[in-house]
């Protein structure tokens, strides 16, 4: 069990939502697969965290995924493989209520939280979330060390929200009621998808990475209309350190809450109980 944790208060640079429509966050990191670790041992993994996540699922694998930055590869080219060896699944380690898991493979370790449509499970908050999963990364870190004389060689770091937009809940609704930029041609449009990049860049000014927004239309399992709004920060943090992966996780979170603000209307934030 992880204990003794430390919860920092909210930056007060961001905004702050009464009722945000957040249904998922992600948090994340990517690293080399460790010395000595195999497939057997992701029981020993879930030791680890089983007082906390007592349920395990099996997954498919993720694939490595890095943002890179140059000139784009010929078509003819073939796709870079960075998977040698055996290929490893991916396992969940899933909270009594559902609501919370972690996702860990031979080459990742994530943190989400689901909303779930379940009572009582309001968003933890990212200040929570985050001080959760840099003690789960320095379990795990202490694991892979004692497997051979080695640190967790952190690659890359990734934040992901999804924001479930109810569209019925404003009258005469529209995209562009929720989000700028959205002005659709006279008529119903039967759906819709929109997606755009932004680099992020270090305190050099160099590419590290890339904020990426998508909005598509969809509806729930009760048929409701919603438009979900997947924002991700991705990128390489400075160094393969534990607490520099932790600076750019958070980094990231600040540019996906004030791309989220920048992306949607004064009216919808009005909706979601905006306080400043």
């Amino acid at each position: 069990m992880i204990q003794g944790l430390k919860m920092p208060g909210r930056p007060p640079h961001l905004p702050e939502f009464l009722n945000p429509p957040v249904s998922e966050v992600a948090i994340g990191v990517q690293f080399r697969p460790p010395l000595g670790y195999q497939q057997i041992r992701a029981g020993e993994v879930w030791n680890l965290y089983r007082s906390d996540y007592p349920n395990a699922e099996e997954q498919s694998p993720l694939p490595p995924a890095f943002e890179t930055f140059g000139p784009p590869r010929s078509q003819s080219q073939p796709p870079i493989n960075f998977v040698s060896g055996a290929t490893h699944d991916r396992f969940w380690f899933i909270s009594e209520s559902g609501a919370e898991l972690i996702q860990f493979q031979d080459d990742r370790l994530m943190h989400n939280w689901r909303e779930m449509g379940l009572p009582d499970n309001p968003y933890p908050r990212f200040e929570q979330m985050i001080a959760k999963f840099e003690a789960e990364l320095t379990e795990l870190g202490r694991y892979i060390k004692g497997l051979a004389p080695q640190d967790l060689q952190i690659n890359q770091c990734e934040v992901t929200y999804i924001n479930t937009i109810k569209v019925d809940e404003l009258p005469d609704s529209r995209p562009s009621t929720w989000l700028r930029g959205l002005e659709m041609p006279t008529g119903a449009v039967e759906d819709f998808q929109y997606v755009f990049r932004r680099t992020i860049r270090d305190a050099k000014g160099h590419p590290s990475g890339r904020l990426t927004c998508e909005a598509v239309s969809a509806h729930t399992r009760d048929l409701e209309p919603v438009i979900r709004l997947t924002i991700t920060a991705r990128g390489a943090p400075p160094s393969s350190k534990i607490s520099d992966a932790i600076t750019y996780l958070k980094q990231g979170r600040d540019l996906i809450v004030l791309g989220f603000v920048e992306f949607t209307t004064d009216a919808a934030q009005a909706h979601w109980g905006r306080v400043k």
